[in-house]
């Protein structure tokens, strides 16, 4: 009898962990007036939820004026709109999510844009809540537009008449470790919220007043 009884509060206190972990999944969310070195205020609102199998759930909205630059850095002739804007409205969609301690990063697609040349860009919003580190800071962000990597040459041995080893694909794994994931030999060049470690972006807000707040 008193082994079913500690079966069944075991069983108890399993369901309980379970609930606790589920409760606590990672998220973020928050808003921001912010300033960077162009001493213009904008400011940024979000919220995600990461879905617990590498993608997430959430939005970005972003609003107040920008300066943006000359984007024909290579000369071709690219028509793209550079000066001064008013208020520069972006809306994003969020599809993946990583958190460590205080710090998150989001990926997701641009949906709506007063620049229509920013539809269907990628972007990174990562963010850092100053109540969850060590000292308690003001929190802060960053983050940034990607255009679609667009492949639309194969290179080739000019030797050969018939050259297929680009086309052909592997996995580079040591064979030493069984835990090696291994290295595609086309890697996806897409922008997501595992391309670069949370360690490695820098925060560089001028001023800012708002809440962020980050699960891990």
């Amino acid at each position: 009898m008193k082994s079913i009884v500690f079966a069944s509060l075991f069983a108890l206190s399993l369901l309980g962990f379970t609930a606790q972990r589920s409760a606590t999944a990672q998220s973020a969310g928050g808003s921001l007036k912010f300033v960077l070195e162009d001493e213009l205020t904008t400011t940024l609102e979000f919220n995600a939820k990461a879905d617990g199998e590498g993608g997430a759930s959430g939005e970005m909205k972003f609003s107040g004026p920008v300066e943006i630059p000359d984007q024909d850095v290579d000369g071709a002739g690219d028509k793209f709109f550079s000066g001064r804007l008013e208020d520069l409205q972006i809306e994003v969609k969020f599809d993946g999510m990583q958190a460590e301690k205080n710090r998150a990063v989001m990926s997701g697609t641009v949906t709506g844009s007063t620049i229509g040349d920013y539809i269907g860009q990628r972007v990174l919003l990562v963010v850092e809540d100053g109540d969850g580190g060590e000292e308690k800071t003001q929190d802060t962000l960053t983050w940034g537009l990607y255009k679609r990597v667009e492949r639309n040459w194969i290179p080739t041995d000019a030797e050969l008449e018939f050259d297929e080893g680009a086309r052909l694909t592997w996995w580079a794994t040591d064979a030493e470790r069984e835990d090696d994931k291994g290295i595609p030999s086309h890697p996806s060049t897409e922008i997501t919220a595992q391309s670069f470690p949370l360690s490695s972006y820098d925060f560089d807000l001028k001023y800012a007043e708002g809440a962020i707040e980050v699960t891990p």
